[in-house]
């Protein structure tokens, strides 16, 4: 049977699911629409036990809320409303509203609110970087949204912030405003509203109070988002908890109590946190603005100070004092300022740090290596950047921008990997200290204390924090030594092809030198036939023409060998580092539990579970102590596995045998071209060198002609004349040269379709074999070297038109 005012199961198509939680006076329930699958959330007035209780009061503050969400506000960040169909569906929810209050129909935020994200045990110190960004700026545009309509929302706390999934990420909307009230002329508010642990002081202990009361709230949410707890006590109660943040400095933006009643004032985040040490540094800065004791500075600062940095001040709005004219709200501007930085993360294998700097489009890589240096002592000249595989890019140049390196969305992985160079035992090094929370430290010097309940509570969150962080960091360096691996093979594989040109090269010119040299002994044979070139300097010349060939010869053939060993030694590398990129350690590290993560889960929700029901006692804490020597036993075995190791030294040895065949190579590439040259000069000394004897020879033999000396042709004996060698073509010759031929014997007469006279078999078998002899064998060289003579051809063509 259904109670009076409770919604019935069913209405039409639309069917009420769950109820998703409660206002702060009113319940949310889900209904989904059976055909269409739409899913809407459904706000009524709380329904009191007893209705007496109900009153114009909160009739006032529910109907505001009703009207600021479906006629006022519209934000990206502000839960949104929505129309939902048939009108009947609306109607039947009315008849069992209290009093006859509207309904609100709104969009279902299917993520649940930021409450149940920090109570998740790996939240137990604070959000990833890039969850704490998009809370931060969720959280700036709604305030600010809010602020412009002159609306305070007066109940900010993580109960009211829900995830709305969009695409494959959520996004952070602000919801319930049933607390929220317009401003008057004066800003001015003197009800007590809100939940206490999110309020700020000026709720409490003043009369008035204004819109910066949401600062205030901002401050503590973002402290609690970076951290995983409330920055001032949390633990204390209200009126203790006043006493000592009335004490605190502006600069001051936490307060904690260790187990001996004593209090301590931060002025920094605390360590234990996943967000990068540069953001870290600017949320200090704008936290003093937002936890600022004063209400009338909270938020803002003065306007010397914002001169000074260079910032332009921005018009002042809700200022409560005339007087206070001199400051400038700076607790949106200065969020955005530290949102819109770029900050470049970066990961050193070589001692397991974080690294983060500010990069702009005109920093430098020089500024990079420096910052790394001052951070770890790696030499400037020693340091090497390897790029993961979601980059651009995939190396660093000279010419590459730190900016552009810079990846949006991605903290949780470095951007970046620092390498020592010169490192030649290990990529990571061996002697790596843990980095121990001090609450744990505290703890080991003294293991039989008995924590108080929040002090426990500190303890088991850094435990866990620790441990989670070492299996993080297990995980990076796998995925560094992958990524460094990756990036060794791809400088290698680039290397196959100059290697294959070089090889290339090499062998042409070697074939280009066995050219030459048959070049040379066929001119020493041609040459030699006419017997007309005195022989001393012909014998002389020849014999430089071999000795230069024989010379080169050796030296290309030395080149030869050293370019053989080259490609050997390089297939040779290429395919361990290959090899070394299929280890067992680098096959689906990211799944692998190496710490039993799950296991320590947990223990930690079972010491938690304690802590809530309060039976605490001095062993408590002995379950998450036994968690930390586990995991420091299980980090040095891990850090220590031989496997690990040959991991490491297998890369480095790949490293360090390219790097010696880079050398090697480029001294093969300098010969190359210094050898291509010398074979090019000594070809076109050759040519040069028969011409003047060709020469020489024309002139001896023209004077000859001149006294009546019988001449046999323009290049003497040198050059075999087809008319010697062939009888037919001989007789007519003598005719010509006896003045007996005529017109009709001295050209054979072509005609065009007429029959064709074949040769006479007269020819001397003698006389032809005879110049046989001595001519080598030519077309057997040429077939020998055939590869070799055509590669051999495009080099020299090259040459010689680099020399011309």
């Amino acid at each position: 049977m259904i109670k009076p005012f409770e919604d019935p199961p069913l209405i039409g198509d639309w069917c009420r699911e769950k109820r998703l939680g409660n206002g702060g006076f009113g319940v949310v329930s889900l209904w989904r629409n059976k055909q269409t699958q739409q899913a809407v959330a459904i706000k009524k007035f709380h329904i009191l036990q007893d209705r007496s209780e109900i009153t114009d009061k909160h009739c006032e503050r529910w109907r505001n809320e009703v009207k600021l969400m479906t006629e006022t506000v519209q934000n990206d960040n502000i839960v949104r409303t929505v129309d939902v169909q048939p009108r009947t569906f609306i109607e039947e929810l009315l008849r069992t509203s209290a009093n006859g209050l509207p309904v609100l129909c709104m969009e279902y935020c299917e993520g649940g609110d930021l409450r149940r994200v920090l109570n998740r045990v790996e939240h137990c110190s604070g959000l990833r970087e890039q969850d704490v960004r998009d809370v931060l700026r969720s959280l700036r545009n709604a305030i600010a949204y809010l602020h412009s309509l002159k609306i305070t929302h007066r109940d900010i706390k993580p109960e009211n912030l829900v995830l709305k999934q969009q695409g494959d990420r959520f996004i952070y909307k602000l919801t319930d405003l049933g607390y929220a009230k317009a401003l008057d002329k004066q800003s001015l508010n003197a009800s007590l509203v809100g939940t206490v642990e999110y309020i700020a002081p000026d709720l409490i202990y003043c009369d008035r109070y204004n819109c910066s009361v949401d600062y205030w709230s901002m401050g503590v949410i973002g402290f609690e988002i970076v951290t995983g707890v409330r920055p001032f006590i949390p633990h204390a109660p209200i009126t203790r908890w006043m006493m000592h943040v009335q004490q605190k400095k502006s600069a001051d933006i936490a307060i904690t109590e260790d187990n001996r009643e004593n209090y301590t004032y931060h002025t920094e985040i605390f360590a234990e946190n996943h967000i990068s040490d540069c953001l870290r540094k600017q949320l200090e800065r704008w936290l003093m603005l937002a936890l600022e004791w004063n209400p009338k500075q909270r938020g803002y600062v003065s306007y010397s100070a914002t001169v000074g940095d260079g910032t332009p001040p921005k018009s002042v709005k809700f200022v409560e004092d005339k007087q206070n004219g001199s400051t400038v709200l700076k607790i949106f501007s200065l969020l955005d300022q530290i949102l819109e930085k770029r900050i470049l993360v970066l990961f050193c294998l070589y001692d397991c740090r974080w690294i983060d700097l500010e990069v702009t489009p005109e920093t430098s890589m020089e500024a990079v290596r420096d910052h790394v240096y001052q951070l770890t002592g790696i030499p400037v000249d020693q340091i090497d950047f390897i790029l993961p595989l979601e980059q651009k890019q995939s190396r660093v140049e000279t010419d590459t921008r730190p900016y552009d390196l810079y990846l949006s969305d991605f903290y949780g992985k470095p951007m970046v990997y620092v390498v020592h160079r010169t490192s030649r035992e290990s990529i990571v090094q061996r002697d790596l200290k843990p980095r121990i929370p001090k609450s744990i430290t505290d703890v080991f010097q003294n293991i039989k204390i008995k924590l108080k309940p929040h002090m426990l509570r500190q303890f088991i969150g850094n435990a866990y924090y620790f441990i989670a962080n070492e299996q993080r960091l297990y995980v990076l360096l796998l995925d560094g030594v992958r990524n460094y691996g990756l990036t060794l093979n791809d400088g290698i594989a680039r290397r196959k092809e100059e290697i294959a040109r070089m090889n290339k090269v090499v062998y042409g010119i070697l074939g280009g030198v066995e050219y030459h040299k048959l070049t040379v002994s066929h001119t020493r044979d041609a040459l030699n036939a006419g017997k007309r070139i005195p022989s001393v300097s012909f014998e002389t010349a020849s014999q430089q023409w071999e000795e230069k060939c024989t010379r080169m010869e050796a030296n290309v053939r030395k080149l030869a060998e050293m370019a053989d060993k080259i490609s050997k030694r390089y297939e040779s590398v290429l395919k361990r580092s290959r090899d070394a990129l299929r280890h067992a350690l680098l096959q689906e590290y990211e799944q692998q539990d190496n710490f039993g993560l799950k296991n320590i889960e947990g223990r930690y929700e079972q010491t938690r579970a304690r802590i809530l029901e309060k039976i605490t006692n001095e062993k408590s804490h002995m379950d998450m102590s036994q968690a930390v020597y586990e995991c420091l036993k299980r980090r040095d075995v891990l850090l220590r596995d031989a496997g690990f190791q040959e991991l490491q030294r297998q890369l480095l040895d790949v490293r360090h045998e390219m790097q010696e065949i880079e050398k090697v190579l480029e001294k093969v590439v300098e010969l190359t071209e210094k050898y291509k040259r010398e074979l090019a000069r000594l070809t076109l000394e050759h040519q040069d060198e028969v011409w003047k004897m060709l020469s020489s020879a024309e002139s001896s033999h023209s004077h000859a002609t001149t006294n009546g000396a019988v001449s046999n042709g323009a290049h003497g004996p040198c050059i075999a004349d087809i008319d010697d060698m062939v009888p037919m073509f001989a007789s007519t010759k003598i005719r010509e040269l006896n003045g007996t031929s005529n017109s009709t014997t001295s050209k054979p007469k072509f005609l065009v379709g007429g029959p064709m006279t074949p040769l006479p078999s007269t020819i001397s078998n003698g006389s032809i074999e005879g110049h046989r002899e001595d001519v080598p064998n030519v077309d057997d060289l040429i077939a020998a070297n055939e590869t070799l003579i055509t590669t051999t051809n495009d080099l020299l063509t090259d040459s010689l038109m680099s020399l011309k």
